[in-house]
């Protein structure tokens, strides 16, 4: 491989050697070799756009419905679309008999490899390409592709282009639709400039790019024309071959938005950006790239060593540090220091699965991922939520509720942007339900806020930003409960809770537990707060209503998911697949009777034990894990890292290693089935959640922070890096010693909790505790 220089170490290396036409094995395979930078993300498609290939090129932001049945992310037009033909043969993984293949995604640096060697009419060649969406200039990418003819001279014909006929295809709303309308293409000093502009939101997106061509270390003159061929805005360059020499073609591409820039100017921002990065040159924007990234690293990386080695690792543990960064990769690919007004979808910006929308994937299972190495992104996905707050307002207020109702599902306005219904694999259309009645998403919300005020002491934000948001949700709370006269009690009725299986449930004991700890947070942060934010006679209503919320909890510890939970129809899951995972009983129970049943589909009392994990014993959760395991489907990807995380936590390792597993691979080895659709965002973040809050057992309680560790017995030692309160702490977990430090040169002193005892954290060196756990 030519660009075998710039591979990282193999641990860092996610490869395929071998390319299947089948659709939806290409689709996992884009999905898995995605690029992005927080602003622009890019499937891993191969240049020459396969069949059965489906290109995704999306801004973070940009929404439109045109035709479609809800507001939803744009498929822009593809800039990596590349044709070369060899006396007159495309060049091509699927016209052109394969010798060899191999992609490889260099994690650490954020580049996409490519070598493929070919049998021709006239003999062999090997093509190679490497490209790049920048982690310095958010508006650039490179790509390079390098070509050689090994037994004759040939012509070539390359075709550069921009593909403006990308769709948007969503099955499971039946629908394909291209969200914008050509504006602007023209061809000017070898630079192809596009613009396009969304159909109802009236955003533009302008794409600018360069190629140069270089044989022998000099550049290559070549016949250049520009046309539109099949939707597509195409470079043709033309010239001769020679037996022997590498041609290496550099394609750099800017790409901006009226979403940040103002229209009259895109244009020329467009251009000048792309003229910079002709000045820089390839190598320098690849070095600034991959410096960021690097920067990047240096808190995000976790490392696991295997037990009885002090360094290097076994194959199963070197496997698992690798998909260990595949998920941590993904997650750093989409967040954004730069830009507050957009949040971080299931599907990050890997496809136009469930539309973009934000729901509480991100608030629950990313956010805390950044809240620990990157506050900066964590405050930005609060803001994104602050600057909805109107809008949340208007809601609640639609449904006579005081307050903010967040939206169950919120794209550009914060508008619930949930879809009325969807189709099913039958074809069957399925009303859906979680717009008016999945609200445990408000609760999500205020947890995600305070938990951000005890990791960051940011008393700015809270000021100015997280107490607002913080009494908005509260009084949300305080205007949904209903007061039942027969019990005496408050109660939340008609509520989905993370359960999905039942929709119409009164009482659920995530959402109950939840509203309640937000009425009280509220009224502590009021109580500590200048007078003014709430006045006095609604704290006292707020006190009322939260000592009155109720759930069902049984003498023994069972906490009932939601009233008659318990006097469903009781299914126990026996089977389990070939990876060891529940499968659900469809003969016993078909899934439109799954209501009437206790079957779960994802964590719901678990995530309630997940999110407290300090309000209840370890007998509790040992009870609660046994009785609702039994009946979860985990058809949910959100799932197993919840349930790995707990096992850790009440001390049942091979459980907790099983499910972790499970989370781990989710994405990488297909566990569901369905990557072709994107990344499981969520289900990555669940994975550094269960590593850090489970095995590691770093957890935080009235702005302490604590520490109590469960490591696999697989591990000898797990590394890994969070922020506290402004401080990056280094911490280096074996079976029996906790160590913490920290590089920075200013003197302050952190209390921490290590197996129930408090030790504190100097800035002057490294903290050494023993410990041992007791189950």
């Amino acid at each position: 491989m030519f660009f075998r220089k710039y591979l990282s170490d193999d641990e860092w290396l996610i490869r395929e050697c071998k390319w299947d036409p089948d659709p939806h094995k290409q689709g996992s395979s884009e999905s898995i070799f995605s690029l992005g930078n927080g602003y622009v993300g890019s499937r891993g498609v191969m240049e020459e756009i396969p069949d059965g290939s489906r290109p995704g090129t999306y801004i973070a932001g940009i929404f439109d419905k045109s035709a479609a049945k809800t507001v939803e992310i744009v498929n822009l037009p593809n800039p990596i679309d590349f044709q070369i033909y060899a006396n007159g043969e495309p060049v091509a993984i699927d016209k052109m008999d394969v010798v060899r293949h191999e992609r490889i995604l260099d994690m650490k640096k954020g580049l996409l490899f490519r070598e493929t060697e070919y049998r021709s009419r006239v003999g062999l060649y090997k093509y190679q390409s490497m490209r790049a969406i920048s982690a310095s200039d958010e508006h650039t990418a490179m790509m390079r592709v390098c070509f050689v003819s090994y037994d004759s001279n040939v012509d070539i014909l390359v075709k550069n282009s921009t593909d403006t006929a990308a769709l948007n295809i969503r099955p499971e709303m039946d629908t394909m639709v291209r969200h914008y309308d050509i504006r602007w293409a023209d061809y000017t000093n070898n630079i192809c400039y596009v613009a396009v502009k969304t159909n109802d939101s009236g955003i533009i997106a302008s794409y600018a790019t360069d190629l140069s061509i270089w044989g022998d270390g000099e550049l290559v003159c070549a016949a250049r024309t520009a046309e539109w061929e099949d939707g597509k805005f195409t470079e043709n360059v033309r010239f001769k071959a020679r037996k022997g020499v590498i041609y290496s073609f550099d394609k750099l591409i800017s790409l901006c938005s009226s979403r940040e820039l103002p229209e009259e100017g895109i244009r020329d921002a467009t251009i000048n950006t792309l003229e910079q990065s002709r000045c820089i040159g390839f190598e320098c924007l690849l070095e600034t790239h991959a410096a960021v990234w690097d920067k990047r690293w240096l808190t995000a990386d976790i490392t696991i060593t295997p037990a009885g080695e002090t360094g290097g690792a076994n194959e199963s543990v070197r496997d698992v540090n690798r998909a260990m960064r595949f998920n941590l990769y993904h997650l750093l690919a989409v967040g954004n220091e730069h830009y507050d007004q957009a949040s971080i979808a299931p599907k990050a910006l890997t496809s136009e699965w469930y539309g973009g929308h934000v729901l509480w994937d991100t608030t629950i299972f990313v956010f805390p991922f950044f809240l620990f190495t990157n506050p900066v992104i964590a405050r930005n996905l609060l803001m994104y939520r602050y600057h909805r707050l109107d809008i949340a307002r208007k809601n609640a207020k639609s449904q006579d509720l005081e307050g903010a109702l967040f939206p169950w599902e919120s794209a550009a306005t914060g508008e619930d942007v949930t879809p009325k219904n969807w189709v099913n694999l039958k074809g069957e259309i399925i009303k859906v339900h979680t717009m008016e009645r999945e609200q445990h998403i408000v609760g999500d919300v205020a947890y995600a806020v305070y938990h951000y005020y005890m990791a960051t002491a940011d008393e700015e934000f809270m000021a100015r930003y997280g107490t607002e948001i913080m009494l908005e949700t509260a009084r949300f709370w305080a205007s949904r409960v209903t007061y039942s006269e027969e019990t005496g009690r408050y109660e939340i009725r008609n509520v989905i809770g993370p359960n999905e299986y039942q929709e119409c449930v009164d009482n659920n004991a995530y959402t109950n537990y939840l509203a309640r700890w937000n009425l009280r947070c509220a009224i502590s942060l009021c109580t500590n707060r200048p007078a003014g934010a709430a006045h006095g006679l609604e704290i006292d209503r707020w006190q009322k209503i939260a000592d009155g919320i109720t759930f069902t909890v049984l003498n023994d510890g069972m906490i009932e998911e939601f009233d008659g939970y318990f006097g469903r129809e009781d299914v126990i899951i026996t089977k389990m697949n070939d990876l060891g995972i529940p499968t659900y009983p469809q003969d016993d129970v078909p899934m439109t009777r799954v209501a009437e049943t206790q079957l779960v589909k994802q964590a719901d009392v678990m995530m309630l034990l997940h999110l407290f994990p300090h309000d209840f014993s370890l007998d509790v959760k040992r009870a609660n894990m046994t009785y609702y395991e039994r009946r979860t489907t985990h058809e949910s990807s959100l799932s197993p890292s919840i349930h790995a995380s707990l096992y850790a936590e009440i001390g049942n390792a091979d459980e907790a290693y099983h499910y972790f597993r499970y989370a781990l691979y989710g994405t990488i080895g297909n566990v569901y089935g369905n990557t072709h659709n994107g990344i499981h965002a969520g289900s990555m973040g669940g994975v550094w959640q269960a590593t850090i809050f489970g095995f590691a057992g770093v957890r935080m309680k009235d702005g302490i922070l604590s520490v109590n560790p469960r490591l696999p017995g697989e591990w000898g030692r797990l590394r890994f890096n969070l922020f506290w309160h402004g401080t990056k702490l280094e911490f280096n977990i074996t079976h029996t010693e906790v160590e913490i430090s920290s590089e920075s040169s200013r003197d302050f002193v952190i209390p921490v909790v290590i197996c129930g005892e408090i030790h504190e954290l100097a800035g002057n060196g490294p903290e050494v505790i023993e410990y041992g756990n007791d189950d």
